[in-house]
């Protein structure tokens, strides 16, 4: 019986229904008061981090003692000390002592993996600029390792699965990230599919859950999507469901801000290879159904703001380094046994992205890798994520080039055939916008403005 009301609690608190959570640790402080405060605090604490609000300005600042992270910690050991004395109580039967043990056993070893989640979210935040997430992917993977060990799910049911999912989904989205980088387009979509199968599969598990107390929420209709990549990115949710826009925690609704950003990177990036598949499944111009229902249309901003200003050229040069193999294709068949010729020279710059596509600026690549090649202060600023586009006028060929990277491979390029003697205000305010989106870092910013 007890233990049922913990299981009803445990259900509430994975669902993110924290009023039910509450309503059900007032009954469980009748049976068994220790336990019952545990739960309040962990209810708290859960709260505050599905809401990240850990990270924002205010909290930063606030003493160590009533940080989220301590009280995560102090939780910890008040349930190893709870453990030992639900021993000696005689207020429960043997099996409730039991099935108490092995669930505060489980809870302790969870509030350690909400640890290392709130340093793993500082560590994103603290890289918006930069970028950099090569070794935050390897901590998570090894977050990931270790919580895959302790089988929280067994004990902790849905609160044990949703902890689980949440960091399968952050290493998804590192991945494609990488994989976007590094013009790997097979690995972007094996991340990108598993990110979306793991948040709607969270979702759903959330919205089955049976418990005492359960808050109602009213069904909404939603549309499908209904272009290739949302099957191939996961399966599509009913057509019919509650809507939890205010029940959604912070956690989740950034991770589906972040997984729109990252599809729409994709798309950009892998324009022509999608393009050319694209074709082959719709009758509709398969520009525009390419683009159909994604929430950013980088391409529709390029060709506005191309038709407005009279730009000549808007594209993206991937430049090609050593430690990166790089396929026009996006992969290779059988990696370790084909052989590897990288492309050599002005082959090494190839344009993944050209608007208008017919009308590829060649004869302005040479230009181009002079100006991300050559040393002084415009290859430095070009390499500072916190410097904005740079300008450079050629007198010989009479065009204007502005050049803004947005990773370590990739910079992009808009090119005007007259001369802007100043840096054009629309055309940095342009660049700088679509780089910082392609960049990640507006969405990463989200993480302390989610509401």
């Amino acid at each position: 019986m007890e233990h049922d009301r913990c299981q009803h609690i445990l259900k509430a608190l994975g669902a993110f229904d924290y009023i039910a959570a509450t309503k059900l640790i007032a009954k469980l402080y009748k049976v068994y008061q220790p336990l019952s405060h545990i739960f309040t605090k962990l209810c708290g604490c859960e709260n505050s981090f599905t809401q990240l609000l850990f990270l924002r300005s205010r909290w930063f600042v606030m003493r160590k003692d009533i940080a989220i992270e301590s009280v995560y910690a102090n939780l910890a050991n008040e349930l190893q000390k709870e453990i030992l004395n639900v021993v000696s109580t005689t207020s429960l039967t043997n099996n409730d002592k039991s099935n108490f043990i092995v669930i505060m056993d489980a809870l302790t070893k969870f509030c350690q993996v909400r640890r290392d989640m709130i340093n793993l979210y500082q560590a994103i935040l603290a890289q918006s600029m930069k970028g950099e997430f090569d070794e935050i992917l390897k901590e998570l993977e090894s977050v990931q390792k270790r919580t895959l060990e302790m089988n929280l799910e067994r004990d902790l049911h849905i609160l044990g699965q949703g902890v689980e999912k949440e960091i399968n989904i952050l290493t998804c989205i590192l991945r494609a990230r990488l994989a976007i980088t590094n013009y790997a387009f097979q690995d972007a979509c094996i991340a990108l599919f598993q990110t979306k199968q793991d948040l709607c599969e969270w979702k759903q598990m959330c919205l089955e859950q049976d418990y005492a107390e359960k808050t109602s929420s009213k069904p909404d209709e939603t549309k499908e999507a209904s272009t290739w990549r949302f099957s191939l990115f996961g399966h599509s949710e009913s057509k019919v469901h509650h809507k939890q826009g205010d029940m959604w925690p912070n956690t989740i609704r950034w991770h589906a801000r972040v997984l729109s950003n990252l599809t729409a990177k994709m798309t950009l990036f892998f324009h022509t290879i999608l393009l050319e598949k694209e074709s082959l499944v719709t009758e509709e111009d398969p520009e525009k159904a390419l683009w159909k229902s994604l929430k950013i249309d980088y391409y529709e901003q390029i060709a506005v703001f191309k038709r407005r200003f009279g730009v000549y050229s808007i594209s993206l040069v991937y430049e090609v380094t050593e430690d990166t193999p790089f396929y026009p294709q996006g992969y290779v068949c059988l990696p370790d046994t084909a052989s590897y010729e990288p492309p050599q020279g002005i082959h090494s710059f190839p344009f993944i992205f050209c608007y208008p596509k017919d009308e590829m600026p060649t004869k302005h690549l040479p230009n181009i890798i002079s100006i991300i090649q050559q040393g002084g202060k415009q290859h430095k600023l070009l390499s500072d994520p916190k410097s904005g586009p740079i300008h450079f006028f050629d007198s010989t060929i009479g065009s204007t080039y502005y050049l803004m990277r947005i990773d370590k491979h990739t910079v992009m390029v808009i090119i005007y055939l007259d001369k802007h003697a100043y840096r054009e205000p629309a055309t940095i305010e342009f660049m700088t916008n679509i780089v910082t989106s392609l960049r990640g870092s507006t969405v990463i910013e989200e993480l302390i403005k989610v509401d």
